[in-house]
């Protein structure tokens, strides 16, 4: 079975995004802790963190850190579906 392909990211308040899948799933991701890392602390200075943006593969920031589907799913699965 194939993965599905990212068709949009948005971001919601703080810390969550929303990623919706070909599959017609969305998921609820949640970046929590993570934001103080500093390459998170680096997009929220230079003002886009909440502007993230997908090849349909990824998701990514312009010069910043970047999740495929693989990585998103498994930080779904890390986190038991709970933020």
């Amino acid at each position: 079975m194939t993965e599905p392909t990212i068709l949009k990211v948005e971001a919601f308040d703080g810390d969550c995004f929303g990623v919706t899948l070909s599959s017609g799933h969305t998921i609820l991701l949640e970046f929590g802790n993570r934001i103080r890392e500093p390459s998170f602390a680096a997009l929220i200075e230079r003002g886009v963190f909440d502007k993230p943006q997908t090849d349909g593969e990824r998701v990514f920031w312009q010069d910043g850190p970047a999740f495929t589907v693989t990585e998103i799913l498994a930080m779904v699965a890390q986190s038991g579906g709970k933020p």
